[in-house]
């Protein structure tokens, strides 16, 4: 009974003096404390919180716009099957922008994350690129273009059937940011 009620003052005196033993972050969080956080040397997967092993991918579709995806099929947590990204932060404005590098037929570049009306879609010259604002919220993040939130719906195309595309809108969905080769 001594040894409980020692464990619960302890307790107390930790809650008391501020030191949480586990530190959330808030979605009010600033990009420039992200921009601390997020290692942008590093190649990344965007996944779902919600869908952890299936993250965005390039697939190009024959006669569609490129738009970006989610995979189709699932992986593991720690590989998800997802391609990796870049994200690469600006000074200026506090944002990133969100390359996909490629290596097409020996020719070496990036397809950027390019936001236009509802869809995401990649764009391969780097000026049209759209910044985002990436958040730190329970879980993962928030990633935003303007006042809409990046999220992925189902969809069926009536070129290639179902497909599960990113879009804009007011849904706030959590990703992550899995370390990637």
């Amino acid at each position: 009974m001594r040894i409980k009620g020692v464990l619960i003052s302890f307790l107390a005196l930790i809650t008391f003096l501020g030191f949480s033993p586990i530190e959330k972050a808030s979605a009010s969080d600033s990009v420039n404390e992200v921009g601390n956080r997020i290692d942008t040397s590093k190649n990344y997967y965007i996944v779902p919180a919600d869908l952890p092993t299936r993250g965005l991918i390039f697939r190009p579709l024959s006669n569609s716009v490129l738009s970006v995806q989610v995979s189709p099929i699932g992986n593991t947590v720690e590989k998800p099957s997802a391609t990796p990204v870049k994200l690469h932060f600006s000074e200026k404005n506090q944002k990133y922008r969100i390359g996909m590098p490629m290596n097409i037929m020996g020719n070496h570049g990036s397809f950027w994350f390019w936001a236009s009306g509802n869809g995401v879609y990649f764009d391969w010259q780097e000026n049209n690129a759209t910044y985002w604002t990436i958040t730190p919220v329970e879980g993962g993040y928030t990633i935003q273009a303007e006042d809409r939130y990046l999220y992925y719906k189902d969809v069926i195309s009536p070129m290639h059937g179902p497909l599960t595309v990113a879009h804009l809108g007011k849904e706030e969905v959590v990703w992550k940011l899995v370390s990637a080769p």
